[in-house]
């Protein structure tokens, strides 16, 4: 696809979801046809047993903003089709969403307006108004704890703004991660596995390079890249809806998998995997473009 003029890179990771990608497919055609700029759509897979991948194939040989990407190697996992479609990303700006379409296509709409002024723009349910990111390890422990507490009286969060309810169980996956965040990396984020994030190109392609994650728990680490390097971000309440029926994802096993992640990416933190003098070797020019132009 030729470069020139795109706009918008949409991202979408998917395994397994032969039941619901060619809907979201079609929701994610419909927007494109209606703006006035260019877009990309990349269909990532993570090594899909179904006919995911040939859906894919499908509709790329009828739409010509529309591609797949296939897995490189034996790595599996949603971090590593994220990865690749950053890659081959050749918008301005990129948006990776879930294949479900628990958010749908059109609630970037919200996201747009802040990409002058933000870097990466993160969708939330747990906020009624736009939230700037500002550390803050007291104020995000103590809220952590609260909103835990929340889930085990009353089934869910006093904060939590989706239309469609998770249950008990998602609820305290979802709100006890995000303290495991906040205790043990220092991340203030109000929802950070929301999965609905907009990127300026050429800040998701700095952070791709750095990556080493390759599960469910990549968020964790582009969000301490980002942290690290003081990347400029906002959390924006989107709709969201629980679409549970037909998940591939089991949320307990790959919460626990994310768990462990999270000692992966402060290993790596302290071991200097994302510093400045790794950066440089791995991002290349990028690192030009990207840190000494936004210092």
């Amino acid at each position: 696809m030729n470069k020139e003029n795109i706009y918008l890179s949409i991202i979408v990771p998917f395994k397994n979801e032969e039941k619901r990608l060619e809907e979201t497919i079609k929701q994610i055609l419909d927007y494109t046809s209606t703006k006035n700029f260019k877009t990309q759509v990349i269909l990532a897979d993570s090594h899909s047993t179904d006919q995911s991948l040939a859906i894919a194939k499908k509709y790329s040989q009828q739409i010509e903003h529309l591609e797949y990407t296939e897995p490189r190697d034996n790595r599996k996992g949603k971090g590593q089709a994220v990865q690749d479609g950053i890659l081959a990303s050749k918008g301005k700006f990129l948006l990776f969403m879930d294949a479900d379409s628990s958010t749908k296509i059109s609630e970037v709409d919200k996201l747009l307006p802040y990409v002058n002024e933000y870097q990466i723009i993160m969708g939330s349910r747990y906020i009624k108004e736009p939230h700037p990111y500002q550390s803050n390890y007291f104020k995000a422990v103590i809220h952590g704890i609260k909103s835990l507490i929340e889930v085990l009286i009353i089934g869910h969060s006093k904060d939590y703004m989706a239309k469609g309810k998770q249950g008990r169980l998602r609820q305290f996956i979802s709100r006890g991660g995000n303290l495991a965040f906040a205790v043990l990396l220092n991340q203030s984020y109000i929802d950070q596995r929301c999965g609905f994030k907009l990127y300026k190109t050429s800040i998701a392609k700095f952070i791709a390079r750095l990556q080493v994650v390759y599960g469910f728990g990549f968020d964790t680490e582009y969000l301490a890249i980002a942290q690290k390097y003081k990347f400029k971000t906002i959390e924006i309440p989107v709709e969201w809806y629980d679409v549970a029926e037909g998940a591939t994802v089991d949320p307990i096993k790959d919460s626990l998998n994310s768990f462990k992640d999270i000692f992966k990416v402060q290993s790596n933190l302290i071991g200097g995997k994302y510093s400045e003098n790794n950066a440089r070797n791995k991002v290349g020019d990028l690192y030009d473009e990207v840190i000494l132009n936004w210092k």
